[in-house]
């Protein structure tokens, strides 16, 4: 446990510095300060496990440390570790305050400084049991999230829809459906196996329908599935080449688009 002092009183950092590492091998003391100013600069940088701090000092009191540390929080409140030592009880309640873990009254007692910091050590193993227990909250919601997601794309793929034209009716699965192209009121499907099929209806109709993740609008006669995409030629304005051998104009404005959907697949 990494321990940072700020006092005043050169006898009362003297006998903390001698006696902290007597009490356990793990109890380090990595700096001190005699002041508000010292204390703040220090802190920044080495950011220990546990402030031992002055109530009184010159410039102004231990209170402001945390204060502006609490500022700079983006929570706005200091999530350190402090045990407070002061000549006067009466900062008992300020110390609770800002949530220390004890504080201690001068002259400093050894005994009471030990069980102070054994009180700090059981603090900071618990809040490295809550952190781990978050962190593993959140991978296992992440994980649970890929699955979802990957049931889902999994069911789009699986998702079918009915085709009716003038003589039969049709049950397509999107997975099969490369591209649609539009003519006026009409909608040729273009499928795998070279199968076509034109319904009577507008390609808007089936823009709504067909899944978003799958299939993006190039042109404006013109959908297509993202899975069968094989490359973007940049000449003459833009041409989409498909998997099947055909290719689509691509409308300028929509370019930029379509890359970020095929960047995020």
């Amino acid at each position: 446990m990494n321990i940072f002092i700020v006092d005043d009183n050169p006898s009362i950092r003297k006998f903390l510095i001698q006696v902290i590492p007597t009490l356990s091998k793990e109890y380090r003391v990595i700096g001190v300060g005699a002041s508000v100013e010292e204390g703040l600069m220090s802190l920044e940088m080495l950011k220990p496990d546990l402030l031992i701090l002055d109530v009184e000092l010159p410039d102004g009191k231990g209170f402001d440390i945390l204060q502006k540390l609490s500022e700079k929080n983006p929570n706005g409140v200091f999530e350190g570790n402090v045990i407070f030592i002061t000549a006067h009880d009466h900062y008992a309640l300020r110390a609770i305050k800002y949530s220390a873990l004890d504080y201690l009254l001068k002259p400093i007692d050894p005994e009471a400084l030990e069980e102070a910091l054994l009180k700090a050590v059981k603090e900071i193993e618990n809040k490295k049991i809550l952190q781990s227990f978050t962190n593993k909250k959140l991978e296992v919601l992440k994980q649970n999230l890929n699955e979802v997601e990957q049931n889902n794309s999994e069911e789009q793929n699986n998702q079918k829809i009915v085709l009716s034209d003038a003589e039969k009716i049709y049950l397509v699965s999107v997975d099969e459906i490369v591209r649609c192209e539009s003519n006026g009121n009409y909608t040729s499907f273009y499928l795998t196996e070279n199968r076509t099929i034109t319904i009577s209806q507008s390609i808007k109709v089936f823009e709504q329908m067909l899944p978003t993740s799958i299939f993006y609008r190039v042109h404006r006669s013109h959908l297509m599935n993202l899975d069968f995409f094989e490359f973007l030629d940049k000449k003459d304005g833009g041409t989409i080449h498909l998997k099947d051998g055909s290719t689509l104009p691509i409308a300028i404005r929509r370019k930029d688009d379509l890359l970020e959907k095929l960047r995020n697949r």
